[in-house]
């Protein structure tokens, strides 16, 4: 071939690349492809592939004698077409965004949203986040639940304390929009909702009820207890009505698992010394310490159990002590601390470490426990009123009930009372133990590492020293 009519050949393609080009501004991705023999090969990809192709005649011998096989130029060009949306549904983001945590579980929501818009929506619908800040008070929420009633929301979503959550309980009939909560664990929430179904259908957790919390809390208290023969515990936990349920359910499984209350002592979340309560734990025979804040007393906690060297296991847990940064944030202070996590980065299911790593490279931090309910939340919702078919409340709660969906966090199923359930196989807790500076996975022990140590606590003249002992037992 002549070389002015490789040039025209060549021309051409321009002009079909310049066409497709013009409209790569308008939306999704598509790929278009042409191809010319030539030389050599060079391929350029993206996500879909439409193909043009046009193949001339093999190229000019350089010989009258040979003719060498043709070989291909593949031109790749991005087209984007716009996600044609029917319009626009609300949904309403209750929370404490005067707190980091609200903040993060916003952020959680809205990621979930984009991810959905990206997919094209619900039921074609564009998800619209609408948020309202509690402030962390209850009349606050009432009033937010009412506001984002009125503006049209479809679904409530977050409303993290139970004291928010229980000040919009009674506007649930009036207002008949959903409530997926991913916290206040409140059990009275789950009584309402099995006494008067009519009035509190609408009230749906994502997330375990503080008895659950507790009864995962006792099946390693239980089973360290077993192993080492610990017969009496310390309990040091936040003096917040959340506890309540704890203490109701360590009596009775207490009883069953034959374990001594010696000491309970219930702490300010504004606490700067844990020396008495841990004198006091020490002095009535304590065997082993449960520790449950939800503020930020995890920091007093880990200085003052290294301070004291406290040489007894501390097993519970605090909003941020489950985090990758706490350790180094109290100066290697939380070495031997046993921390339950609601939400870990180790692949339960296909989605856990997706989320877990698009989240921390969005917002450079870790999701924080209820984040990951957060997030999961709009998922539920938005598959409910998928397989229904409708935003209609009263065909999406039923849908709602049935649900059995793989999230981040794990597999939802709802109890009668609209929790999600408490399983092995369904939501369930990680208990991990902070070794030099590493999040050691203890607890369920079928997700137990082979080789794994637990720390044990023993004093040594006078000072405590770590003791490694294979985990779990042989």
């Amino acid at each position: 071939m002549s070389q002015n009519v490789l040039i025209g050949v060549f021309v051409v393609i321009l002009v079909i690349v310049g066409a497709v080009a013009y409209y790569a501004g308008k939306g999704a991705t598509t790929t278009v492809t042409t191809t010319i023999t030539q030389e050599k090969t060079v391929t350029a990809t993206q996500t879909q592939f439409v193909t043009v192709t046009g193949t001339p005649g093999p190229t000019t011998s350089p010989s009258p004698t040979t003719t060498p096989s043709p070989t291909t130029i593949t031109q790749t060009v991005v087209v984007t077409t716009p996600v044609e949306f029917k319009g626009e549904v609300k949904v309403g983001a209750l929370l404490p965004l005067n707190l980091p945590i609200g903040q993060l579980m916003l952020g959680a929501i809205q990621m979930a949203a984009d991810e959905i818009n990206a997919k094209g929506g619900v039921l074609g619908y564009k998800v619209i986040v609408v948020p309202y800040d509690t402030q962390w008070q209850a009349d606050k929420a009432a009033e937010g639940y009412k506001y984002l009633a009125q503006q049209g929301v479809k679904v409530v979503l977050g409303v993290f304390g139970s004291h928010e959550a229980l000040a919009i309980m009674d506007l649930l009939a009036l207002y008949q929009v959903p409530v997926i909560a991913s916290g206040a664990v409140s059990d009275q929430l789950d009584q309402m909702v099995l006494k008067n179904y009519d009035l509190y259908k609408y009230w749906f957790r994502a997330y375990v009820s503080a008895t659950m919390q507790a009864a995962a809390t006792w099946d390693i208290l239980a089973y360290i207890s077993k192993t080492f023969n610990y017969t009496r515990y310390g309990w040091i936990y936040e003096d917040l009505p959340w506890v309540i349920p704890h203490a109701a359910y360590g009596q009775v499984r207490s009883q069953q698992e034959g374990m001594i209350l010696a000491a309970a002592v219930g702490v300010k979340t504004d606490i700067t010394s844990f020396a008495d309560a841990f004198q006091k734990v020490l002095s009535n025979g304590s065997q082993i310490i449960v520790w449950q804040f939800s503020g930020t007393e995890d920091y007093v906690f880990a200085r003052d159990y290294y301070d004291m060297q406290v040489p007894l296991i501390a097993l519970g847990g605090g909003s941020y002590a489950m985090l990758d940064q706490f350790y180094n944030q109290t100066g290697g202070k939380a070495e031997g601390l046993i921390c339950i996590s609601w939400g870990f980065p180790a692949p339960f299911t296909p989605k856990t470490m997706e989320f877990y790593n698009k989240f921390k490279q969005t917002f450079k931090t870790e999701p924080i426990f209820t984040t990951w309910y957060a997030y999961d939340s709009l998922y539920i919702w938005a598959n409910a009123v998928e397989s229904a078919g409708t935003f209609d409340v009263e065909k999406v709660i039923p849908i709602l009930e049935k649900t059995v969906y793989v999230g981040a966090a794990g597999v939802y199923e709802f109890t009668q009372s609209h929790s999600a359930k408490l399983a092995p196989d369904r939501i369930y807790p990680v208990f991990f133990q902070w070794q030099s500076g590493q999040r050691v996975v203890i607890w369920p022990l079928n997700v137990v590492a082979p080789g794994t140590k637990l720390l044990v606590p023993k004093l040594e003249g006078g000072k405590r020293v770590w003791v490694e002992v294979p985990w779990p037992p042989k």
